[in-house]
């Protein structure tokens, strides 16, 4: 009798430590969710935004990873280097922190990303 193979759905991961903000995640989330590309989000403790980022974009199916602290939100693509990731903003910049979501969804579908401003 064959087993079953667990698959995972493609999705963006997204890592948080306990400490950010429940208001950026939520507009990042948004941000996703208005380009219709679905999410998946976890927990981490003892990592910066960065090192979260490139972590759950190397673990997404789809390539793409967000990294949530206290300070910041980081993009991060699994083809890039580590210290190198797509985007750092500050996690208290509401509308730049929506578009980041944006942008998130916009590289998985391969369209222009927004402008931070």
């Amino acid at each position: 009798m064959a087993m079953p193979i667990e698959m995972t759905k493609p999705n963006v991961h997204v890592l948080t430590s306990p400490d950010a903000s429940p208001s950026a995640l939520r507009q990042l989330t948004y941000g996703m969710e208005e380009e219709g590309i679905p999410w998946e989000q976890g927990t981490k403790e003892g990592m910066d935004a960065l090192a979260m980022a490139w972590e759950a974009a190397q673990a997404s199916r789809l390539e793409v990873g967000l990294g949530l602290d206290k300070q910041f939100v980081v993009l991060h693509y699994s083809k890039l280097d580590q210290s190198r990731p797509l985007y750092r903003v500050p996690a208290r910049q509401a509308d730049q922190v929506r578009a980041l979501g944006a942008n998130a969804a916009r590289l998985v579908k391969k369209l222009p990303l927004k402008p931070l401003d």
